[in-house]
């Protein structure tokens, strides 16, 4: 029996295999991405050069392993060259070309490490270029496989899938560093990379009325193929017209504090960790994995208040109401973090940042930018991630420069402590800033904060008139 008949058969709706799809891509790339820090910490990278006994194999300075890991994100900074290219040749060739060769660069890693941590650089800002567009092919999927009501959901459990492959790549990259060798982290995602692009060449397709495993009777959900073309290139709005609107700024400065948030757990906790409290190996891996699926789990319990929320609220006042909050929490909470002196508190507290993460895929950030312009919202999401990379790059360089010790420096350890938490402090600045700028645009341009008429379903979600005014030059 062929594959069609059994979809029939078994009356599948087959946009969730599209669905999983974009979950499997988002978990891959995000997993293969967040473990080079544990791979290093673990084997990879020795701790102590003069020490003859130490198991690491490279003899890297810490100036060295910050711009190896921070490397990927000068090339993830100009991802919006990827996605205005993808908008016209299609996102789904785009990513198969990204995929195979970030599966090729995976594969060839501890190769090229072996050579030179430089050359390491250059691959990574390399495969950067084009890895960024699996952000904004979230959205093409939302938009072109989805139907009206699975759309904010899909979007929340984008972003539980997102931080679940962030805490299992770091996990991963420790465990396998433990047991059969760090190098296999990377063999791992290689493989992964080149299974997931045969498996879009087989069955997710650009468009699902371009898919024989569609049935007729989920075809009547989808409009005519060629009419969405058209429509696209018509309504895709221009890069410069996107960068007028005071929204895709706000957006752009919450990003940059959201991936303070992240990157600091994923990146830099598992360095501070080890320097400031000691802990072992099994934390180190565990302790990322922990991070993520909390997130994940949060986004998904989120999602469901967001619901209720909305029934409640005008679109507008929720979604405020699931950024203030967040950030005002993640503010806060770097205050907090440099007075702590245990383990387990300052896991609570990591747990309670952690878990108004999880806002930003359900009910703010990542929610607003579909819900304004759906159409735009990956060449939206290009620009605010693209500008939100910034922590990405120079935080690793900023953390270094603000917490490197030197051994033999007198009362050492009273020195290091002293210097994280001086960084932690002055971390406290992104959460007010981002406010700040969702403050000044909401203001600024009233009018560009509403819901998109097409997803204007309940009297309750269109606020007040005064927004309902549309800015027709900004579309």
């Amino acid at each position: 029996m062929r594959f069609e008949e059994v979809c029939h058969g078994l009356r599948v709706r087959y946009r969730y295999v599209a669905y999983a799809f974009i979950f499997v891509v988002l978990f891959v790339e995000q997993a293969s991405r967040f473990g080079p820090p544990n791979a290093m910490i673990n084997g990879m990278v020795k701790k102590n050069c003069s020490d003859p006994n130490d198991p690491g194999r490279f003899c890297w300075s810490e100036n060295v392993q910050a711009l190896v890991i921070g490397a990927f994100f000068y090339g993830y900074v100009f991802q919006f060259f990827v996605v205005g290219f993808a908008s016209s040749f299609g996102f789904t060739l785009v990513l198969r070309i990204t995929f195979f060769v970030s599966g090729l660069i995976m594969v060839t890693y501890p190769a090229m490490a072996s050579v030179s941590p430089y050359l390491l650089v250059a691959a990574q800002i390399f495969r950067a270029l084009g890895a960024g567009i699996t952000m904004s092919y979230q959205y093409e999927i939302v938009r072109k496989w989805s139907i009206p009501s699975e759309a904010m959901y899909m979007i929340s459990f984008n972003g539980s899938v997102l931080y679940f492959g962030m805490g299992s790549g770091s996990f991963l990259a420790g465990l396998t560093a433990s047991s059969i060798g760090w190098e296999y982290y990377f063999y791992i995602c290689g493989v992964l990379f080149w299974l997931i692009l045969i498996f879009s060449m087989i069955f997710v397709p650009e468009s699902p009325l371009q898919c024989r495993f569609v049935t007729e009777e989920e075809r009547t959900l989808y409009p005519d193929p060629r009419k969405v073309q058209r429509q696209d290139s018509d309504r895709y709005t221009s890069y410069k017209k996107l960068l007028r609107r005071s929204y895709v700024w706000a957006f752009s400065l919450a990003g940059i504090s959201h991936h303070l948030v992240v990157y600091n757990l994923f990146t830099t906790f598992p360095f501070y960790l080890d320097k400031v409290y000691n802990v072992s190996a099994k934390v180190l891996y565990w302790s990322p994995m922990f991070f993520g699926f909390t997130i994940g789990i949060a986004m998904i319990i989120i999602s469901k208040i967001v619901h209720e929320v909305d029934k409640r609220m005008t679109w507008l006042k929720s979604r405020m109401l699931f950024t203030f909050i967040p950030f005002s929490i993640h503010g806060i909470g770097y205050l907090i973090i440099p007075n702590i002196n245990s383990l387990p508190a300052l896991f609570v507290v990591l747990f309670i940042k952690i878990f108004v993460t999880g806002t930003i895929y359900s009910g703010s950030l990542m929610t607003m930018n579909y819900d304004i312009d759906p159409i735009n919202s990956s060449r939206v999401m290009s620009i605010f991630n693209s500008i939100g990379q910034l922590p990405g790059f120079l935080g690793p360089l900023f953390l270094v420069f603000m917490t490197q010790t030197d051994p033999e420096t007198p009362n050492f350890r009273e020195v290091l402590v002293w210097r994280w938490n001086r960084y932690f402090y002055v971390l406290t600045v992104m959460p007010v800033l981002a406010l700040l700028g969702f403050v000044v645009s909401y203001f600024y341009r009233p009018y560009e904060w509403r819901l998109h008429p097409t997803l204007q379903g309940d009297a309750r979600q269109l606020g007040s008139r005064r927004f309902r005014k549309l800015d027709e030059d900004s579309l």
